[in-house]
């Protein structure tokens, strides 16, 4: 199914965190109208009904699923209903725009994605931070060379809650990560590992540390926490030429290109005339720099990218293999979790 009109019909289900910030979005874009959304809670429907009078609202999710009025869903409920309401809006011929992660195993998300391409309909995963413009800055600057050989990359997503009870923190907040990495990297992680705690509630982690490995030694590390006084989010990439650092928290300067490193290539200043020649590293401290960069809200640009594709039929660029992917990360992770901290082995991705 192809949506062809002028605007897209969405119904919008659930309206958590999330839920009212697409509400808001999809009235404000031109090409997109919200005429339903559903939520288990009453309150949250009253808020809908004061602020948008023409959407019509419900607490069951199967009303809005069968409407034939709608041209596509968002799921922007807990981690747990994703696959149970994606599943039911494709089938019933919907475009959807699910909220991260896509589902909680790879065999659900593959279910998924056979049943959009069946029924022609367009599924993208709500993996916001790729339409951040600072993350895409950053990928164009790889991809260009500036950055040189990718050595490692670090993220850290911590602060004291919210605290999800249907996942841990690893599944809360890692999806966001993983899928800045792969997109930044644009390959795929050869092995995952990850320690974490219980400190709150037994047999769901607070704190997990996540490691990944990739082809070409490229190594990356998440820090992912509920329990933190600060809230941060930020993702540094070491190349061999320059470093970039995304800080999602900071008012200005959101993003920042170092025109620093270190190489044992070149005798250092230090060394030269030394009695014995000691061997020591050349530092460069260059300048840096802070790119203008566009001012566009992630989320907007996502639902706008979602518009486009179920109109044209173009593939989204986090398509439901994008969101496979990072499932299959957080699998892998939850075993080595699981194993306390083994080394888990990624097969190949599917295409």
């Amino acid at each position: 199914m192809l949506y062809r009109r002028g605007v897209l019909r969405v119904a919008l289900v659930g309206l958590g965190y999330w839920g009212p910030h697409y509400a808001r979005i999809l009235g404000e874009l031109p090409e997109t109208e919200l005429v339903a959304a559903c939520d288990v809670r009453a309150d949250a429907l009253s808020l809908v009904e004061a602020r948008y009078p023409g959407v019509r609202v419900g607490r069951r999710a199967a009303d809005v699923l069968e409407a034939d009025d709608l041209d596509a869903v968002i799921v922007a409920t807990p981690t747990s209903t994703h696959f149970e309401l994606a599943l039911a809006a494709l089938d019933s011929g919907k475009h959807v725009l699910c909220e991260k992660p896509l589902a909680a195993t790879t065999v659900e998300c593959d279910t998924l994605i056979a049943t959009a391409e069946r029924r022609g309909s367009v599924l993208l995963v709500g993996h916001t931070f790729v339409y951040n413009p600072a993350v895409r800055a950053m990928r164009e600057l790889i991809a260009a060379g500036e950055v040189g050989r990718i050595l490692y990359c670090h993220t850290t997503r911590t602060g004291l809650g919210p605290i999800r009870s249907d996942v841990n923190a690893m599944w809360d907040l890692a999806p966001h990560d993983v899928s800045i990495l792969l997109y930044l990297l644009d390959r795929e992680p050869t092995s995952v590992s990850a320690t974490g705690q219980a400190f709150l509630r037994e047999g769901w982690e607070d704190v997990v540390f996540l490691h990944l490995r990739f082809d070409g030694e490229t190594i990356a590390a998440a820090h992912l926490s509920w329990l933190d006084p600060y809230k941060v989010r930020t993702v540094t990439v070491v190349g061999d030429r320059r470093m970039l650092v995304f800080d999602d928290v900071a008012a200005d300067e959101r993003l920042k290109i170092f025109d620093r490193g270190a190489s044992y290539e070149a005798v250092s200043e230090a060394a030269r005339g030394a009695e014995y020649g000691e061997v020591k590293a050349l530092i460069r401290d260059g300048e840096i720099r802070v790119p203008q960069l566009p001012a566009a809200e992630p989320l907007k640009e996502q639902v706008s990218h979602f518009a486009t594709c179920c109109r044209t039929g173009a593939r989204p660029v986090t398509d439901g293999r994008a969101g496979r992917r990072v499932v299959s990360v957080l699998e892998a992770a939850a075993e080595s979790l699981a194993a306390g901290g083994a080394s888990v082995e990624l097969g190949a991705p599917s295409a």
